[in-house]
């Protein structure tokens, strides 16, 4: 029951698509398995002894029991602190912004309503301008948090639709060396390819292609083969 809960918050609250496939839902999973699928039972399958004296047998299992419990805290620790929260785009793509990339800044809780009404957030990050930006630029590098993290930066993206319309991929190119890809694409899109605008979201596990109508409604994704 507390896989399934896990589960359940895992696709449909901190990795919604297309974050799930983009940043590794997946792994996330995997990890949640592992942790509560097969170290419980695999430990219990090692020390379990019926011969033992029953004060012996429940000290193994409540051992197990602790260490099961202290894993499940570890590894839903690390799966909610790696859920990404926006979109941001960035020079000429989208990029996932994970919880962890906002709290070693010291925000824990970002307030996205002043830039996007969208959910997931989409959010455009402007090019640096001034030399104090530059100087906070390169002490958050240092720190291993990327540009596109940088919430001084960040603008609504309907302010911005020209300039991310603007740096689109080549969707006709793509389409024609992947067959599977176009169906997909056109399962989605209702009316002609040229109806729509096609912006990349290179991301962690999953580089992903997002669907724009030119008012900037996100109308759906595809998986991209490459960028």
């Amino acid at each position: 029951l507390i896989f399934l809960f896990i589960l359940y918050l895992i696709f449909y609250v901190w990795y919604p698509e297309p974050f799930f496939t983009a940043q590794g839902g997946w792994q996330g999973i995997k990890l949640m398995v592992f942790v509560q699928l097969i170290l419980g039972p695999s430990l219990t399958f090692i020390v379990f002894d019926h011969l033992k004296k029953r004060r012996a047998i429940i000290f193994d299992l409540s051992v197990i029991t602790v260490l099961q419990s202290a894993a499940l805290v570890w590894g839903g620790y690390q799966v909610y602190a790696q859920r990404p929260l926006a979109l941001v785009f960035w020079h000429d793509a989208f990029y996932t912004v994970t919880a962890d990339e906002y709290s070693v800044q010291g925000i824990d809780n970002p307030d996205f309503s002043l830039f996007s009404a969208h959910v997931p957030p989409l959010i455009y990050s402007r090019p640096l301008t001034t030399q104090l930006e530059m100087a906070q630029f390169r002490r958050l590098t240092e720190k291993k948090i990327p540009v596109y993290a940088h919430v001084s930066l960040y603008e609504k993206i309907e302010d911005n639709l020209s300039s991310v319309f603007s740096r689109g991929v080549d969707i006709e190119g793509m389409m024609s060396k992947n067959a599977s890809m176009r169906s997909r694409l056109e399962k989605i899109i209702q009316g002609k390819v040229a109806d729509y605008n096609y912006i990349a979201l290179k991301a962690k596990y999953q580089n992903i292609i997002l669907i724009f109508e030119e008012n900037g409604n996100l109308v759906g994704e595809v998986k991209a083969p490459y960028f």
